[in-house]
């Protein structure tokens, strides 16, 4: 199976994330592909008649403390990735709505495949927002690998 020479991994640190990293390097995509490890911080942006982004409900601090976690996140995917012998890693972070984000990336950058976890948000989360990777697989125009 050829997998192409650009892999995207959203990581939200969850278990099902890092069996992504492990089903990648298990394929054998560090042999010349580079592999992109995304974090997506979940803030909800919204414009003002100004024209100006603000974040409702989301105090400053909050929002720091959320990017702080997702720069340690993708670090530590990062040392995981390269521990399992993937040589070609790039991190990104993101803020936004992160099905949107993650398909915003694969677009502009041409990913030829993204492998991600599907941690499984709760039924009635599911319900009325979608699944991030439900999202992803649907719309992205790359081929899609959802790891359990």
């Amino acid at each position: 199976m050829s997998v192409g020479k650009k892999i995207l991994i959203p990581t939200d640190g969850s278990n099902h994330a890092k069996k992504a990293i492990q089903w990648t390097s298990d394929l054998g995509s560090g042999n010349g592909a580079v592999v992109y490890l995304m974090h997506v911080v979940p803030v909800k942006r919204l414009s003002s008649p100004s024209g100006a982004l603000w974040v409702p409900g989301e105090p400053q601090i909050l929002i720091e403390r959320m990017k702080q976690q997702g720069r340690q996140i993708v670090r530590q995917a990062e040392e995981e990735a390269k521990k399992r012998g993937i040589r070609a890693v790039k991190t990104v972070m993101a803020e936004g709505s992160p099905a949107d984000e993650i398909l915003s990336f694969v677009k502009k950058n041409k990913i030829d495949m993204v492998v991600m976890g599907n941690h499984g948000a709760g039924a009635l989360e599911r319900f009325f927002l979608g699944s991030v990777s439900d999202k992803v697989n649907h719309l992205a125009e790359c081929i899609c690998v959802t790891v359990k």
